[in-house]
Formats: structure tokens, C-alpha cells, sequence
């Protein structure tokens, strides 16, 4: 209790700043545990029409930017973002036609 008194009173400063690096890197260590928890959980999870590209993606341990070359839109128009449902629907195509094509591209790509 002396030592932190002691710091208090004469190094206000670093004593604060060593506070805000300490919840800074338990803010991070948290942030890591809370995805690595959720995405050990999550591989290779059934596409479903909420799913954007990028989502399946990381889940299926692909590129995002080829999973999107393999929805079959034309470069520029589709959106890592955007879910399958709507990417789908930009293509023209039913949800399950999409699905099955990206299952597919996925399933030769490992095959590889």
C-alpha cells in the first residue's frame, strides 16, 4: 500500500499511464479469447442466406476475394459484406443454386 501511495504522490502520470495500458491490453486479450472461443465453434458452418461472403470465408478457411470471384457476378458488383441471399439474387440465381456453387468452389479448392 505504501508503494502505490508513494507512486501516487509522486508519479501521478506514469502510475495512470501504466492503468490505461494495463485495461487497454485486457480489452484486447478479451476481444482474442471472446473470437477464438466463437470461431473454434464455427468452422465450416452451413451456409445460411444471412451469411455474407466474407463470413462463409473465414469459416470455411478460404480467400474472401476468390469465394467472391466464385459467386459468378461480374468484378466490381459483388460485396464481401453483402449476404448470400442478396449476393444470389444480384446473380440472378436462387439462394440454393448459390449455395451449392460455393460449396462446390470450396470443396475443389481444398481438393487441391
Amino acid at each position: 500500500m505504501k508503494t502505490v501511495r508513494y507512486l501516487w504522490q509522486n508519479h501521478r502520470l506514469l502510475l495512470i499511464g501504466f492503468g490505461v495500458a494495463a485495461l487497454v491490453t485486457t480489452l484486447f486479450l478479451v476481444k482474442f479469447t471472446v473470437s477464438m472461443v466463437y470461431w473454434s465453434n464455427n468452422r465450416n458452418a452451413s451456409i445460411e442466406p444471412w451469411m455474407p461472403i466474407g463470413y462463409i470465408a473465414h469459416s470455411y478457411e478460404v480467400d474472401r476475394n476468390w469465394l467472391l470471384e466464385q459467386t459468378g457476378l461480374p468484378e466490381g458488383e459483388g460485396r464481401p459484406h453483402q449476404s448470400i441471399k442478396d449476393t444470389a439474387a444480384a446473380a440472378d440465381i436462387s439462394y440454393d443454386d448459390m449455395r451449392i456453387r460455393l460449396l462446390e468452389a470450396i470443396k475443389a479448392e481444398r481438393e487441391k
